[in-house]
């Protein structure tokens, strides 16, 4: 039971999770480069801790740009 309850709160809160950052898709904002991943991605997160991702061949690594959310 206890094992069950643990499992619907982590569904729950997987759903709150998608629900958020869909509300901010399209939206343009802010975003810090982190670092490139090994397949040459680029990550960062927004000011609301949106994690995103773009393909770029400039370093964008520790750079703040205005980007579109997806």
């Amino acid at each position: 039971m206890k094992k069950e309850r643990s499992q619907q709160m982590l569904a729950l809160a997987e759903d709150c999770i998608k629900k958020f950052k869909a509300s901010f898709a399209g939206e343009e904002m802010d975003v810090l480069w982190e670092k490139q991943t090994d397949d040459g991605d680029w990550t960062g997160i927004t000011g609301n801790y949106i994690r995103v991702f773009a393909k770029s061949k400039d370093d964008l690594g520790n750079k703040l740009r205005t980007e579109k959310v997806k």
